[in-house]
């Protein structure tokens, strides 16, 4: 028999792409911290924004703008740092799960659920259009990736009931 080896199925290639799209995003910001190292940080970030067409004065804007005004080059280190970490984790969840490995299953639904609390909170307090898709967004992929590991964990149970001879339930 000349079988091909069956593809992961397209929302869990999906959900791949999407943690691999994070990392790249982490892994370029780190970069572009780490190529901001020699700068006046207030004032690019205040020429980011007015280029941008951003006000700068708005409460959260503000106080992003003071947190970096007051940031020295080791709080830029350990933010490039994690910033990097962060991407390592995203792009290595994403090749397990484009490898339909069982550990970055749950390791997605466990990073997934994580955040769950702090995107509910945010949405509580700034309910936008974006943030109710990127929270639905979350718990479609928490229930998905959920499924999926029950449907599984199913299976394993039916096939070493089949081989010990005993009736699956």
């Amino acid at each position: 028999m000349n079988e091909r080896p069956q593809r992961p199925p397209l929302t869990l290639r999906t959900i791949a792409m999407l943690e691999a799209a994070k990392g790249a995003l982490a892994f370029a910001a780190a970069c572009g911290l780490i190529s901001l190292r020699h700068t006046d940080l207030h004032s690019a970030v205040d020429a980011f924004l007015l280029r941008h067409g951003i006000d700068p004065e708005t409460h959260y804007r503000r106080l992003f703008i003071e947190s970096v005004a007051r940031a020295t080059h080791q709080h830029t280190a350990q933010i490039v740092a994690v910033a990097f970490a962060y991407a390592l984790f995203r792009f290595a969840e994403a090749y397990g799960l484009w490898g339909e490995k069982h550990w970055a299953e749950w390791f997605a639904v466990i990073s997934a659920g994580l955040y769950l609390p702090l995107e509910l909170n945010h949405l509580l307090r700034h309910p936008t259009e974006l943030t109710v898709a990127i929270t639905l967004l979350n718990v479609v992929i928490i229930i998905y990736l959920a499924r999926l590991l029950m449907q599984q964990r199913a299976v394993r149970k039916a096939a070493r009931a089949a081989k010990l001879g005993e009736p699956s339930a």
